[in-house]
């Protein structure tokens, strides 16, 4: 009889625990937007940088959308969602996204968004830290709706925008060839039930982010404050009195400071001549009171009629300055865009050794390069191995034969440049 009730009770447990499971794959497979519309989960997978996990990434799409590539239809609902295993610098995932959407999209494509990619970037306030998420979620007729712990940090409203981070996972040169495959639902189901547990198991802390939504909006006030701060200093300048000072007033001042020390030399002669000052002081006393007079008269009417003035012309002088929508220079996006042609230009000289084809070895392999400003080969280095000597050999002879490159960007202003290529040899 206790045998038969442990039974039970052990596969009640097992009941509970596994419906627990199946209730959190579920809430991976299936999400809601802000619009009410459900989404399922296309495909997820783990982002990797030098062996070490960084987030996982998971692409939705509605029901019925199979091919990843109906998701750049501008009428098609779709989100990218990121979870991070890990620590992350918030200035690296700025960079990690703008290099990706320069290198992953043409100059073409990119550049009338820069502006939108900027202030995309500039969202990332603080590190990541484990359970940390960030959703792009993008609505037909709306834009793109950023998310950093489900609290909504800005709409970006271009179509564009979404197709171009987009690219950032399904383009020709993805986080990693591993990640784009997983991203495209081309995992298998034993690899992929694995990755929605991780997800589930990151937890975000809701509202952590807070408080950088409020230093983002806070510039918008303070220039707000400068620019009344600076209408009352210009109509309060005595800098702008003193030009604009009448000519008698200033020889009026003149006189008045050059004649006091003769007064005092006359009233002087006077006391030693006679002895009777009582003639002498009530016409002392009149003349100093002239030469007050003077003083303020500089003081007191010009400064009305000049903030008259100012208080007209200052308005007009801010609105001038008010500065225009262009597209900005970003050091990050040229780097990126550089890095595109470096790499594409290394993958057109790309063969598979015939040794390694008669020996069936393949691998992916990932190579540092470091030039000159010239274009010039300084350094190759092997950041991940394929584990065949054959393939790593051949990657390091095809950078040797794409050299000399292209010259750095003057933009960017390096005497030096660092990228790095992913090569993969498949039979």
């Amino acid at each position: 009889m206790r045998n038969s009730h442990l039974l039970n009770l052990k596969s009640f447990l097992f009941f509970i625990l596994f419906n627990l499971i199946s209730i959190n794959i579920q809430a991976a497979k299936n999400i809601s937007l802000s619009n009410g519309e459900t989404l399922q989960l296309i495909g997820i997978g783990m982002h990797q940088e030098l062996r070490n996990d960084i987030y996982i990434g998971a692409l939705y799409g509605p029901d019925g959308v199979d091919d990843v590539e109906q998701l750049k239809s501008e009428h098609v609902t779709s989100r990218m969602s990121l979870r991070f295993m890990s620590s992350y610098s918030h200035r690296k995932l700025a960079r990690h996204w703008k290099e990706k959407m320069a290198m992953n999209n043409a100059r073409s494509q990119w550049q009338p968004l820069t502006n939108e990619i900027v202030e995309f970037s500039q969202l990332f306030m603080r590190n990541m830290q484990a359970g940390d998420e960030l959703n792009l979620d993008y609505i037909p007729g709306q834009g793109t709706n950023v998310y950093l712990n489900s609290t909504l940090f800005k709409t970006i409203e271009n179509p564009a925008f979404f197709v171009t981070a987009l690219n950032v996972w399904l383009g020709n040169i993805p986080p990693t060839k591993a990640f784009k495959t997983s991203i495209r639902g081309l995992d298998s189901e034993t690899r992929k039930q694995t990755y929605i547990e991780q997800y589930d198991s990151l937890k975000p802390v809701n509202g952590r982010f807070d408080d950088d939504l409020v230093i983002l909006n806070a510039p918008v006030v303070a220039a707000a404050a400068v620019s009344a701060a600076a209408i009352v200093s210009a109509t309060t300048s005595p800098i702008k009195i003193k030009k604009k000072s009448s000519k008698k007033s200033t020889k009026t001042a003149k006189k008045a400071t050059k004649k006091p020390p003769a007064k005092k030399k006359q009233s002087t002669k006077k006391a030693q001549k006679k002895a009777t000052p009582s003639k002498t002081t009530p016409k002392s006393s009149k003349k100093t009171k002239i030469a007050d007079k003077p003083k303020t008269e500089l003081k007191k009417p010009p400064a009305k009629k000049v903030a008259q003035v100012t208080k007209k012309k200052t308005p007009v002088k801010i609105a001038k300055t008010k500065p225009k929508r262009k597209d900005l220079f970003d050091a990050d996006l040229i780097a990126g865009s550089y890095a595109r042609d470096l790499i594409n230009a290394i993958r057109q000289h790309q063969k598979y050794p015939v040794k390694a084809i008669r020996a069936n070895e393949q691998g992916d392999v990932t190579a540092k390069v470091t030039i000159d400003s010239n274009g010039e080969l300084l350094n190759i280095s092997l950041v991940e191995k394929s584990g065949s000597r054959i393939l790593d050999r051949a990657a390091k002879k095809i950078i040797n034969k794409t050299a000399p490159f292209q010259a750095i960007p003057k933009e960017l202003k390096l005497k030096t440049y660092e990228f790095e290529v992913p090569m993969s040899f498949k039979l």
